[in-house]
């Protein structure tokens, strides 16, 4: 059973996916660290987004070693066997991510990574922008989180508030505003709303009313 969650940053997709999978008892998969670790390679490569070497980027993606150890939760992200998990977050892989998510050779690198990964877990629920539509168009369940900006914003400054990554929120709040627009408009793995997905607005929900939420549609639906 593949079960995919899309939505912008900030409106539960990893939370929710975590606790989901946990609740099913299958893996979770962050599609979007691994985009982070391409991206975090790139800038111990020297890229930046005042260099965007694109050939070079796409010959990343391909050479490391990237995984996850699925004995922990959440699962740790190993970039070259090295666990990368807090690094991956930090606000300068996140200003130059973009780079990584808009280049085609690394999308159709890690396209076919998650493929991979979902054939050898055989249930899964993964999360990013473009799962329900670009990766996993066929999948059993596909769920679409979204949420009031401002309380987007809000829910990844206490994100690092709580990892004692400092952050201005003003500036936070203009980077949000940036990325859905990126995320929307770029070439390849666009954030779209599959046709068929279940569209969830969790500003005003909590984390476990949200997985509570899902798990009810699943189970009704696969009872019916």
């Amino acid at each position: 059973m593949i079960i995919t969650i899309d939505g912008p940053a900030g409106s539960g997709k990893s939370a929710t996916a975590e606790q989901l999978a946990q609740r099913l008892h299958v893996p979770h998969l962050d599609t979007g660290a691994m985009y982070r670790a391409v991206a975090l390679k790139a800038l111990q490569d020297g890229i930046s987004a005042e260099n965007p070497d694109q050939q070079r980027i796409g010959q990343l993606a391909i050479a490391i070693d990237l995984s996850f150890d699925w004995n922990t939760h959440p699962a740790k992200v190993l970039l070259d066997k090295r666990d990368v998990s807090s690094d991956i977050r930090k606000p300068e892989v996140t200003a130059i991510v973009y780079i990584a998510a808009d280049n085609k050779v690394v999308r159709s690198e890690l396209v076919r990574q998650q493929r991979q990964i979902a054939a050898q877990a055989g249930s899964l629920v993964t999360e990013g922008r473009d799962q329900g539509t670009l990766v996993f168009p066929d999948a059993d369940f596909k769920f679409y989180l979204d949420a009031d900006i401002k309380e987007r914003a809000r829910r990844r400054l206490a994100e690092l508030t709580r990892k004692g990554i400092a952050t201005d929120p003003q500036a936070l709040l203009a980077d949000m505003q940036a990325r859905d627009q990126r995320d929307k408009s770029r070439g390849v793995g666009a954030l779209l709303l599959a046709q068929d997905a279940i569209v969830l607005d969790t500003t005003a929900m909590t984390l476990p009313q949200v997985v509570d939420a899902m798990v009810k549609i699943i189970g009704s639906k696969s009872n019916g």
